[in-house]
């Protein structure tokens, strides 16, 4: 089974507490899952404090932008992908993404993943595109993500008419390595079915729903000639140690994440979509996903409030976890 988990460049002042990573220490912490055997790391696309993140007054997140931060990191590395998980395509203007990601796909030697998403925060999307407040970003996200796979393809010249993009004659080298370039999308709404088999994307979801949610893509899949076999899905969930459950339950809720996340889902609500306890609990959740025939899995979020903290729950599940789901 491919473990991944998250990169820490952009989730000060929500999920962690402000001046949580430095990049050097965020350099450490991508080397440092390289050493323990992760096969990726996903960084967040947060741009601007915006009142629905609910950050406190006061506080400055240092949220590094994921690109730059992932070509920083490939540099440092040389065997773990790195992907953005989610980049916000309403944010990003096709063609520039397309050559970005060329790019470190070219210079990591094929280590990029390209996951997509709409954003977590309708305001900040308003707040960055002021003249254009009502825009569908479902209907941006299909543009570009069309956009993208032809800049990646070898058509020699790209000429594109659209709602929200146009382009004329545009040609673009040099390619990503990988061929296709794995590009990932949320697995949640109806509305992204039809284009996820349509695109042969890959996709990503709370392990709650996704065996369900790939139910439900099937007859998609096979009106453009796909089969489940052709989806990489990967698999979310949170995952947090303790001696005992209940110890591990009570250490949870007074993380920086754990208080952001049971300010907006009931605890027992989270207790039965997540793994937390001890490591015999956690491995019997990762039991679960490898039965239902999931062989991605991402440690979405990777709550504690220091390095250190964050790199203890790494190794443990390394060393604890990794091992028996081979």
């Amino acid at each position: 089974m491919l473990i991944d988990t998250e990169f820490p460049n952009a989730r000060e002042g929500v999920f962690v507490p402000p001046g949580f990573a430095t990049p050097d220490e965020m350099i450490d912490i991508v080397k440092f899952c390289e050493d323990m055997g992760y096969n990726a790391l996903w960084g967040t696309d947060f741009i601007t404090p915006t009142p629905m993140y609910g950050i406190p007054e006061g506080e400055k997140p240092d949220w590094y932008e994921p690109l730059i931060s992932i070509a920083f990191c490939a540099a440092h590395t040389s065997r773990i992908k790195l992907g953005t998980g989610l980049i916000l395509a309403p944010f990003r203007e096709p063609v520039i993404l397309a050559k970005q990601v060329a790019a470190i796909d070219q210079f990591s030697k094929g280590r990029m993943l390209l996951g997509l998403g709409l954003g977590m925060c309708r305001d900040e999307f308003e707040a960055l595109n002021p003249r254009r407040p009502k825009a569908h970003r479902g209907n941006m996200m299909e543009e570009s993500i069309e956009l993208l796979q032809r800049f990646f393809s070898d058509e020699p010249s790209v000429t594109h008419e659209g709602e929200y993009y146009a382009v004329k004659g545009v040609s673009l080298y040099p390619k990503p390595v990988q061929k296709p370039m794995p590009i990932y999308v949320p697995l949640r709404a109806e509305g992204a079915l039809d284009r996820i088999a349509r695109f042969g994307l890959g996709v990503t979801a709370p392990f709650a729903i996704l065996p369900d949610r790939l139910k439900a893509l099937e007859p998609h899949l096979e009106k453009y000639g796909r089969s489940r076999a052709d989806v990489d899905a990967i698999a979310e969930a949170e995952v947090f140690f303790g001696k005992t459950r209940e110890d591990a339950i009570a250490r949870y809720q007074t993380t920086r994440h754990g208080q952001f996340r049971l300010k907006r889902q009931p605890l027992e609500a989270f207790l039965a979509h997540n793994f937390v306890g001890t490591v015999d609990d956690v491995l019997e959740g990762m039991m679960r996903v490898k039965e239902a025939g999931i062989e991605h899995f991402n440690i979405l979020h990777v709550p504690g409030d220091t390095i250190a903290a964050r790199k203890e729950l790494l190794q443990t599940f390394s060393e604890e976890i990794m091992p028996k789901m081979a």
